[in-house]
């Protein structure tokens, strides 16, 4: 089925026959400039010069399906339309006035497509298959991939940026609390992120920072918000936690997570919300000045000391409060200390540098993915295996990107991959 978007596009490139082109009411037209695209309300291109009937007029392009929208849309009643010189449509089934004055130049597309175009087109959006234009891939010019890739993980960035600027203006400008939140929700893993999110956002860090020099009272903070310590066990450690939390709970008037909000279902162990909560204490208290340490970037080793810690003494013998297991160091694994990296201080040290006005910071963090491998996953080994880029976390980064934003959304036609298939010879 044909789109509007579909025909946005179309005529953007003028891809149709153009040949002894005229409207329907039988006046010869020629395209001398087909106009600017326009996001705003108002016309869909701007600016456009068209000779129509001998005549060249300056003014805007209206796109439709069907000549009808016109009435459909109600544009009859916005002053915005009335400087529109030419209505172009896929079907036209309606004559439009503009004051009541002649007919509205119409240019009908329905007999100027390729077929093949049009065929093209279905294939991609009405595919069942998760990468519909996987058959044409070897077909497009590498460096044109290249060029949309880079763009796709620029995308990601600032769309990241966007989020984390909404955060930090939720928490009163106080970076250091976002650090905090990022990082609370990156060690969700997804699975747990959104419990740890709420982590992040009922754990004010100022609190954290009065009692950076006892281990065993970011614990209890961090495990007592986390709804950790409710239950009654016999176990010395876990009580010790639990009195200093009810202490500092009350003195500062702190209300946790509810303990359902955390997933223990699936998870391989070192997964655990435990073990993730108690290597984010670790950071914390191993690093007291931790946001000057990351916004000092060196390299890829000087960020594992930063976050790959030794854990605590109880937790190499539990995954649980109160159930002793074989004891193992739990230390966070490479991949997980990659996936923390890219999706919690890239992003931040990205957004910090922007909010500050440091350019170094900001080429820092885009910097990072550059030197970490490339994220391998359900989605990205798809696109891997069909000749994608796999060099890095860029590549994987926009990879993700390019999937969600526009293959998971049938946007083919945004997409410059879409748009090249849809447009071959």
């Amino acid at each position: 089925m044909i789109s509007e978007k579909l025909l946005h596009y179309i005529w953007k490139n003028q891809w149709f026959a153009k040949e002894n082109l005229e409207t329907v009411q039988k006046k010869a037209v020629s395209i001398i400039n087909q106009g600017f695209p326009h996001q705003d309300a108002g016309p869909d291109f701007k600016q456009a010069i068209i000779k129509i009937g001998g005549v060249t007029w300056a003014g805007n392009v209206e796109i439709h399906i069907r000549s009808s929208d016109w009435y459909k849309h109600e544009h009859q009643n916005d002053m915005k339309y009335k400087s529109v010189i030419l209505h172009v449509v896929y079907e036209h089934d309606r004559e439009v006035f503009i004051e009541e004055k002649a007919p509205l130049p119409a240019l009908e597309l329905k007999s100027l497509l390729s077929s093949q175009l049009l065929l093209r087109y279905s294939k991609l959006v009405n595919a069942l298959h998760p990468l519909p234009c996987e058959a044409y891939i070897e077909k497009i010019n590498p460096l044109t991939i290249e060029a949309f890739l880079a763009r796709l993980f620029h995308d990601r960035m600032v769309k990241k940026q966007i989020s984390i600027f909404e955060i930090l203006h939720s928490f009163s400008e106080d970076w250091e609390q976002v650090l905090f939140y990022v990082l609370c929700q990156s060690f969700g893993f997804k699975t747990n992120a959104p419990a740890f999110e709420m982590l992040g956002k009922v754990l004010p860090f100022r609190i954290i920072k009065k009692h950076l020099d006892s281990h065993l009272q970011i614990s209890a903070l961090i495990f007592g918000q986390a709804g950790m310590l409710d239950d009654e066990l016999e176990d010395s450690y876990y009580q010790s936690l639990q009195n200093e939390y009810l202490y500092l709970k009350t003195k500062y008037r702190l209300i946790p997570v509810d303990v359902k909000n955390w997933n223990l279902l699936r998870l391989r162990p070192h997964n655990f919300p435990c073990i993730r909560l108690a290597q984010l204490v670790e950071i914390i208290y191993n690093h007291r000045d931790l946001f000057t340490k990351i916004t000092d970037f060196h390299n890829i080793s000087y960020f594992e000391n930063l976050f790959v810690n030794k854990i605590d003494e109880y937790w190499k013998t539990h995954y649980y409060f109160g159930k002793e297991s074989k004891a193992s160091d739990k230390i966070m694994g490479e991949k997980s200390f990659q996936l923390l990296l890219i999706n919690a201080l890239v992003p931040f040290l990205y957004s910090y540098g922007t909010f500050i006005g440091n350019e170094k910071l900001q080429v820092y963090g885009l910097r990072i993915p550059e030197l970490l491998p490339f994220e391998e996953n359900h989605i990205t080994s798809r696109y891997q295996q069909i000749g994608f880029c796999a060099k890095h976390a860029v590549n994987s980064q926009a990879l993700l990107e390019l999937h969600y934003e526009y293959c998971e959304k049938k946007r083919c036609i945004d997409c410059v991959i879409g748009q090249k298939v849809v447009s071959m010879e």
